[in-house]
This record gives structure tokens, sequence and C-alpha cells, in this order.
């Protein structure tokens, strides 16, 4: 062995016992005799820089090979050391890095044991523990529709529609597990999410009308899609969290696009015709309300000149009666002349004298303009007294 000596007995520094002076102890005799202070076996005082040469010997001999002083070679230990160093500073072997748009999925002997950030992580070495470096945050893409196998559905009405949508999602970050059910619980999962997303596409068609599909009801459509998407994949455990569904088209089979494009021509022209009576309807309405509040503000004002004129011939009456009881002869006689003045005022009269001169001769008179003129002085006359009063 390394340890022995050939000078000595049985350690590194020669004999520790047995009675024998060894010069080669450099702790002085063994316990075979006595020690003396400076520790020399036979009085020598001891040489430390033959002490740190053997030492340093017998460390080349530990690390240096099998073979005699100063072995060529490396030896075990430092080859162990230099593999142990390796196995751990190499990259992934006891740490690794997770990019921003990555999780560090651990697993021990295969098995999962925790999710990491991103940043620099630490771990047991391989192949006790290995890494798994998956993209969560990047948006996927599926598209359904691309072949008629999978875009021609069936509406509730029996009418065949095609159906071209997208599907975006990602890995579900929002419970902690979410990365894990994606790596493990799926093997597909592109595959996955065009599946399920095609089954949900067609139960929402089968549940809607043709009309609403091409039309107005593609949005509802989508969103009610992602909504039963989304449910699916919970109830699987995928770890995938549907972003949104987009429908690209959704139209007629080109089989029968004409007839629905007479259809579609149609529900625009009975739209037009209903806005047009729309619009008509609120241009005659209030007119009519406006005209029916005219009359009846016309008959309020009819009613109310009735009752004031029926009060104000009612006082007139009494106040007449009232004089007429006072003095009957006189205001008999008064009402006698206005009512002569009032009826006759309205009568045409034309007195012709026939005592002058020129008897006999009958004069031409204008007898029509005559009246007129009449007229037209007594209502001067008329108007010339309210004005005076």
């Amino acid at each position: 062995m390394p340890w022995n000596d050939n000078a000595g007995g049985g350690g590194p520094w020669g004999s520790g016992g047995g009675g024998r002076n060894n010069s080669n102890n450099p702790w002085g005799q063994g316990p075979g005799g006595p020690r003396r202070p400076n520790g020399g076996g036979s009085g020598d005082q001891p040489d430390l820089d033959q002490m740190i040469a053997r030492l340093q010997e017998r460390l080349r001999r530990l690390f240096g090979g099998r073979g005699g002083k100063g072995g060529n070679g490396p030896g075990i230990g430092l080859l162990a050391a230099i593999v142990v160093f390796v196995w751990l500073a190499w990259p992934g072997s006891a740490w690794y890095v997770v990019g921003p748009q990555q999780a560090g999925v651990v697993l021990r002997f295969g098995e999962y044991v925790r999710t990491t950030g991103s940043g620099l992580q630490f771990k047991l070495p391989v192949p006790i523990e290995t890494v798994l470096l998956p993209e969560v945050t990047t948006t996927q893409s599926t598209t359904v529709g691309a072949v008629p196998a999978e875009s021609l559905m069936l509406t509730r009405d029996e009418n065949i529609v095609e159906v071209d949508f997208v599907v975006q999602w990602r890995v579900d970050l929002t419970y902690p597990d979410g990365v894990r059910d994606f790596l493990f619980n799926i093997r597909d999962p592109d595959g996955t999410v065009k599946s399920v997303a095609e089954s949900a596409m067609r139960e929402v068609v089968g549940l809607t009308d043709l009309q609403p599909i091409i039309t107005a009801g593609r949005t509802e459509a989508a969103r009610r899609a992602r909504d039963i998407i989304q449910e699916t994949l919970n109830e699987y455990g995928a770890g995938i969290q549907i972003l949104e569904v987009q429908l690209r088209e959704s139209s007629a089979p080109e089989t029968v696009i004409d007839a629905f494009r007479d259809v579609d021509a149609a529900r625009q022209d009975a739209e037009r015709v209903a806005l047009e009576a729309t619009q008509h309807a609120n241009r005659v309405i209030p007119e009519a309300r406006g005209d029916a509040a005219r009359l009846l503000e016309e008959a309020r004002g009819y009613r109310d000149s009735v009752i004031a004129e029926s009060e104000g011939q009612a006082e007139r009456f009494t106040a007449i009666y009232t004089e007429y009881a006072a003095a009957p002869d006189v205001t008999r006689r008064r009402i006698f002349l206005e009512t002569m003045e009032e009826v006759l005022g309205r009568s045409e009269l034309i007195i012709l004298d026939q005592g002058g001169e020129g008897s006999g001769a009958v004069p031409y008179l204008p007898l029509d303009q005559l009246g007129e003129r009449r007229g037209q002085t007594t209502q001067q006359r008329s108007s010339g007294q309210g004005g005076s009063n």
C-alpha cells in the first residue's frame, strides 16, 4: 500500500512502536520508548522541511496513480472530480434557463414534480430530474372547414350551410396545474381542439336556422361555439384556454347560392318597403294629430263664443227689461225703432217720386247699382258709428 514505508513498520511516518528508535517518525519514539521533549528518538532535532516533503510525497502517491513516486497519468480521484464537475455544470443537468414565453416542467424519474417560471432555475442533476420547456404564452390557431367534409353542416330548418372558422387558443394559465394538464392529459392538442371545435359548431348550427347563420347571427353563433368548446376542454382537463372563435365564412352551397341570393334580395325589398311605410306613418300621424288638435281648439273657441254671446244677450235682455219696467212707453218705442232700423237696413227699398216735373216719363235707373251703393253707404255709417263709440 502507498502508506507503507520500506524503512519502517506500519504507518506513513515509519514504525510507531517496537521499542526501536526510528528517526523517520516526526513525533518522536513510539510507545515502546520514552518520548523526549524535542521528539527525536536519538536526540536529533526534527527537520521540518523533510516532514513537509514527505507529506507532499504521500499526497502525490495518493492522487498520482499506482506506480512509484510522481506518477505521470491523472489519478482516479481527479478524474472523478472532473466528471462530477462536468455533471453539475453541464447546461440542463443541474440548472436550466426558462424563457419569457416558456414554463419549466420538472420531472423526477419521469413523474411530474413542479412547474417553474421564467429565469435561471436549479434542479437535481440528470437523470434524477429532467425538465420540459413548452411555450405557454404563444397564441395558437386551428382552422376548421378547409375541406367540404368539415365545412358542410345541417341547420335546424334542414338547410345545408358551409361554415369556415378559426379557433384561437393557448395554454390555460388561469390555474396552477394548467401547464401540467396540457402536457400530460392530451396527446395531440391541435387535433383535440379541432375535433371539439367542429363538434361544437355542428351543435350550434343544428340548433339555429339558416338565415341567422349567414346574416346577423354569425357573432352569436361564434360566441355559443366558444362557450361549448371551453366547457368540453375543461371536462377533458386539457389545460387549454379558448381565446376566440372567428367565423370567416358562412354561406349556402354553390349549387343553391342563386336561390338564396333571390331570397336575400326579396328580404331587402321587404325591409325597404317596411321602412318607407314607417316613414309615411311618421309623417301622416303627426299631421293628423295636429289637425285633430286644431279642430278641438276651434270647437272649444266656438263653444266659448256661443256661451259668451248667450250670456251677453241674457244680460242685455235683463237690462232692457229693467228699463222697460221703469218707462214702458219710451222703451217700447225705442225697441220698435231699433228693430225697424235693423230690418230695413238689410232690405232693398227704392222710392220713385212721380209728383215732380217730367211726370209721365219713367226715368231709367240702374236699380242694381243703386242698391249696392245704398248698402255701401249703410255699412260706412255703421262703421262710423262703431268708431265713434
